[in-house]
């Protein structure tokens, strides 16, 4: 059975195995960025400092986003968007990731969204790779490490 809604496709396979192929990796990784930090205290996590941050004396383009996504799930809105701006918007998508995938694997069908296209094009990396680089002159400019 094949339906088309919207930009939206969907099919509901013969084998449920199909589903859990194409849904159940996003749908952990994005349930474990979301539910660790309720799990799992800040405090508690084994970190090791920044290589890129020893070496050069300033953060990485990824250094912030652990501490700012705990804070979004502790509520902590103000921190979180200080600390590191595009958190925010990671974790948006997260949410509708997982939303998405755990959706099909309840449902039992295979979703698929218009949106692969769209990750498939050199512009969209480059925005993406633009976004990334201006969150970390955000960072720099501000001191944080």
């Amino acid at each position: 059975m094949y339906h088309v809604t919207g930009n939206t496709k969907w099919t509901r396979p013969d084998s449920y195995w199909d589903v859990v192929v194409a849904h159940l990796p996003i749908a952990l990784l994005t349930g474990l960025g979301l539910f660790l930090p309720i799990w799992v205290a800040f405090h508690t996590l084994p970190f090791m400092k920044c290589t890129f941050l020893c070496v050069t004396g300033f953060p990485c383009p990824f250094c912030g986003f652990t501490r700012s996504l705990w804070s979004i799930s502790a509520g902590e809105w103000y921190f979180a968007v200080r600390n590191c701006p595009l958190s925010l918007g990671v974790y948006g998508l997260m949410v509708i990731f997982f939303t998405w995938h755990s959706t099909a694997l309840l449902l039992g069908i295979k979703m698929k969204s218009g949106l692969y296209p769209l990750c498939r094009s050199v512009h969209t990396w480059w925005i993406i790779g633009a976004i990334f680089f201006l969150n970390w002159v955000y960072r720099i400019s501000v001191g944080l490490t």
